[in-house]
């Protein structure tokens, strides 16, 4: 890697507005995001990189402070994605964001909806019975791919580790509720910590990225998934133009009727994560952390 910018990584998790803060940030001048958000450059070999060298991702780079990346996978790699960057990188800036696990697996199972795996009369109830009916995290095997999002719940598991390997100051631990609520407060927090200039982001106005939504047209909302993974790299840093195709595309083919919420399935989701959960806190608060999400 050449020149002297600092990287700047949100390791995870998957579904916790890692894309929105990645947009977020990457509106500052002082940071240069990657052309696709998720580069997967210090993954393992599962993940097909488009380069071979990380500064290919940074074309627009131009002396920034920060080259950003979000590669929500990383934090779940343990030794491949932290091995490769402490080899690559020097004294990195890490961010997690951390959403409550039955949350999360609500969120993917809708954003599967978006991206056409699961037909949109399928509900949430159905897919818990089918594929995550267990009575504990220990009864999951590799042999069912979506019981296997339940253990991605389990941040304490993960977590340690990369508290062992880089140091505590460089990590950086968000809640969704936090980001959610008020994005302005955690942007500034975090201009603080990179220490950056706070008062480029006083009159913004924070949007949602990435959301969940039910679509209308299931074919049209397949080509248009063809068309956004070619055109990312084009329009990733220029927000003001992949708003206003999102926005058009939108008010064409997105059903504005609510996401349906299943409770009873979240709670029974919930009672799983009861020991971790207190486990994540309590390392948290070990390491200076106060407030804390009602899940936690």
């Amino acid at each position: 890697m050449s020149n002297n910018a600092l990287n700047l990584i949100i390791g995870g998790v998957h579904k916790a507005g890692t894309t929105s803060l990645y947009t977020y940030l990457s509106w500052h001048p002082e940071v240069c995001g990657s052309e696709i958000k998720e580069t997967h450059f210090f993954s393992g070999k599962k993940y097909k990189k488009k380069h071979t060298d990380y500064d290919s991702y940074f074309k627009n780079y131009k002396q920034q402070k920060y080259k950003l990346e979000a590669s929500p996978e990383y934090i779940y790699e343990k030794g491949t994605a932290i091995n490769n960057i402490l080899k690559e990188t020097n004294s990195p800036k890490l961010i997690f964001i951390f959403r409550n696990p039955s949350d999360k697996i609500l969120s993917s199972f809708n954003h599967r909806k978006k991206n056409l795996l699961f037909d949109n009369e399928y509900s949430f109830n159905d897919f818990r019975k089918e594929h995550l009916d267990l009575n504990s995290l220990e009864e999951i095997t590799g042999e069912n791919k979506y019981s296997r999002e339940l253990l991605d719940g389990s941040y304490i598991d993960y977590l340690h580790i990369w508290f062992d390997k880089f140091n505590q100051e460089n990590i950086k631990i968000i809640f969704f509720d936090e980001l959610k609520d008020n994005p302005k407060q955690i942007v500034d927090s975090l201009c603080q910590w990179l220490e950056i200039d706070r008062e480029f982001f006083k009159d913004t106005i924070f949007t949602i990225e990435n959301k969940s939504v039910v679509f209308k047209n299931q074919l049209l909302q397949k080509w248009a998934m063809n068309i956004s993974l070619k055109i990312e790299p084009l329009i990733r840093n220029n927000f003001k133009i992949k708003n206003f195709l999102r926005n058009i595309y939108y008010s064409v083919n997105v059903n504005n009727k609510e996401l349906q919420v299943d409770e009873n399935s979240l709670k029974e989701i919930d009672k799983l994560y009861l020991k971790k959960n207190k486990s994540l806190k309590q390392f948290l608060i070990k390491k200076g952390y106060t407030n804390f999400p009602e899940w936690l």
